[in-house]
């Protein structure tokens, strides 16, 4: 009829309305960080003896904590302007400040007197003081093996298999348009149930209504559109499978029999090895041609592809998508002048960024891997606000309203924020001089401060107990939230306390008693991870980051027993009760994780030494 449709704008909910004043008050916030960030940096100009503080005054971290009051003096709370900030950053954290990404920026190992300490759970093997106290039989082992030995061994291994395990009856041309629409959409709709909640690079509303009826038209042709929603199935077939190991009952849009999980005919489609290769490997085959786009969509596809190499525990290529992800992100920011963040399609590559960004950290800190460049773009992009993608009024948009949307969308803005914390520890505390009050106790009780700011200001919806039992839980995503936040609340404490840890095993002389407390701390804050016991680890095809998991747990286990066996009668003081029980459920996991990824067998194989 050549009518033009005109979409109706969706009217903010309450829950939206709270949103939106949280994140109106949040910002108002920012200013002060980035003055504390400032000031910080000028004083070292004057005490160069001081790590530079790390610029990061943006939103996600404003959201969730700020700067404690009366921190700084008066004498130097002078913001510095907006080029010399970028400038200092440039210096400090670039990669083209060095030519070797991911590296310190600075071209020897100490910086005015100080060692600096690398954040890598797998450098504590390496520690000289730890390589004292451990059994020679490990400490030649891991001496016998390159310095990035998971990097040698991941990238070693053979690459997911390129056969299609084809169901049987249709033609192999044509599996996929003979799937059944109910098979389609209950793997998407466990996919937007359970992935989608902890990354969301991707609408909902937008799938359903767009991506997936152009795919379908196409019969799943060689188009972006039936990429994205290939690597969907294939992540929803890894979400059904975690339903299965919670014994939750699928997604439905209809009020469930009951609560225990009930298997769907087609769940044969989802048992591949490992699950949703076939949906995978179908849509590597298409995207072979669409390689060379660096658009918002093209993002998506290889976030999703970082998703997937993560859950099936590939890290190395993991790494790789992610970089491919966040050259698109670099690629669009450079060929755009202005983009609109207040439109859904801006919000959408805020999302993306944000997941690629926080993906990307994660992976090159535990293994020291080139980075993309993604991080120096941080500080001027804002955080998603999650803003409706534009629609009708059909039946389609008040079947996909979520009343749980608001949960997790805060859930990944207390991640960023959270995230941005502990690359604020790295910079200012991961060092190492034998001298009193090094590190700052400044920069440590401020680190506290914005740590425990982060903790009070989440949402009521997301505040955690100490003692909560998280597998309380409706669904296996309310599971993985809450075991998330108190996990990144823990091992933010423990990454505090872990330079102290280090100076008391190297320099007990010089290691003062509220040091040999922060190590106290800090130990506690690394033990009994939710995420890593529980119902998490039963449901381990749905557990965020397994990798980095497993890596955190390596370094505990060391620490522990390098603490446990020290010389300094102070230092086995600081540790916690139950440490031995904590250490055997860490190493389940490990071996548990060890049978999908050689480099975390190598693992389980070294610590079996101790």
């Amino acid at each position: 009829m050549n009518i033009e449709c005109t979409y109706q704008t969706p009217r903010p909910t309450k829950k939206d309305q709270s949103m939106s004043l949280a994140i109106n008050a949040i910002r108002r916030l920012e200013a002060k960080v980035e003055d504390l960030a400032a000031a910080i940096k000028t004083s070292n100009v004057v005490a160069p003896t001081l790590p530079g503080i790390f610029h990061d005054g943006r939103s996600p971290i404003a959201t969730f904590s700020q700067a404690s009051p009366g921190a700084v003096g008066q004498e130097s709370t002078n913001a510095l302007s907006r080029y010399e900030r970028n400038n200092l950053q440039e210096m400090q954290v670039s990669p083209q400040a060095t030519g070797t990404p991911a590296k310190s920026p600075h071209p020897v190992s100490e910086i005015n007197g100080a060692v600096k300490l690398s954040f890598s759970q797998h450098g504590v093997a390496l520690w000289p003081a730890v390589k004292q106290i451990l059994p020679m039989e490990f400490v030649a082992a891991r001496d016998a093996m390159p310095k990035e030995y998971v990097v040698e061994i991941e990238s070693q291994r053979s690459p997911l298999p390129m056969h299609i395990d084809y169901p049987i009856g249709p033609a192999p041309d044509s599996w996929l348009t003979g799937l059944p629409l109910s098979v389609i959409k209950g793997l998407a709709d466990a996919f937007f149930a359970v992935f989608h909640r902890n990354t969301p690079v991707l609408d909902k509303f937008h799938f359903f209504s767009s991506t997936l009826g152009l795919a379908m038209e196409t019969d799943f042709g060689y188009d972006i559109e039936t990429c994205l929603v290939l690597n969907v199935l294939a992540l929803g077939c890894l979400a059904v499978k975690a339903y299965a190991e919670g014994n939750f009952a699928l997604p439905s849009r209809h009020p469930p029999s009951g609560t225990d999980f009930a298997r769907p005919e087609w769940y044969e489609l989802v048992l591949d090895e490992p699950c949703g290769l076939k949906f995978f490997n179908e849509a590597r085959k298409r995207f072979g041609f669409l390689m060379c786009q660096n658009d918002l969509q093209t993002g998506q596809f290889y976030m999703l592809s970082t998703l997937y190499y993560a859950q099936v525990l590939r890290p190395i290529d993991s790494w790789t998508t992610v970089n491919r992800a966040a050259l698109c992100c670099m690629s669009m920011l450079a060929r755009t002048d202005s983009m609109d963040f207040d439109q859904w399609e801006g919000d959408m590559f805020s999302r993306l960024f944000w997941c690629t960004l926080m993906y990307e950290t994660i992976i090159t800190q535990e293994l020291s891997l080139p980075l993309s460049g993604l991080l120096e773009y941080e500080a001027d992009m804002p955080i998603p606000k999650f803003t409706p993608c534009p629609r009708p009024k059909t039946s389609i948009s008040g079947l996909l309203v979520d009343e749980d949307d608001s949960f997790f969308n805060f859930h990944f803005l207390a991640q960023a924020a959270h995230r941005i914390i502990l690359t604020r520890i790295r910079h200012n505390l991961y060092s190492f001089a034998e001298k009193e009050g090094y590190p700052s106790p400044t920069l440590t009780a401020e680190m506290h401060h914005q740590l425990e700011q982060w903790r009070t200001n989440l949402p009521s919806s997301l505040q955690f107990a100490d003692n909560e039992n998280v597998d309380d839980s409706a669904s296996p995503a309310h599971v993985i939230a809450k075991a998330m936040l108190r996990s990144r609340y823990l091992v933010a404490k423990f990454h505090i306390g872990r330079p102290f840890l280090y100076k008391a095993l190297h320099a007990p002389g010089h290691t003062t008693d509220s040091e040999y407390r922060e190590v106290q701390e800090g130990l506690r804050g690394g033990m009994f991870w939710p995420t890593t016991m529980g119902l998490c680890t039963r449901m381990q095809s749905a557990l965020p980051l397994k990798f980095g998991w497993c890596s955190q747990c390596f370094g505990q286990v060391l620490l522990f027993h390098a603490v446990a066996r020290s010389p300094d009668p102070k230092l086995r003081e600081t540790l916690p009760e139950g440490w031995q029980e904590w250490v055997q459920i860490m190493m389940a996991l490990i071996e548990s994780c060890g049978k999908d990824s050689p480099g975390i067998a190598k693992d389980a194989e070294l610590l079996k030494l101790l």
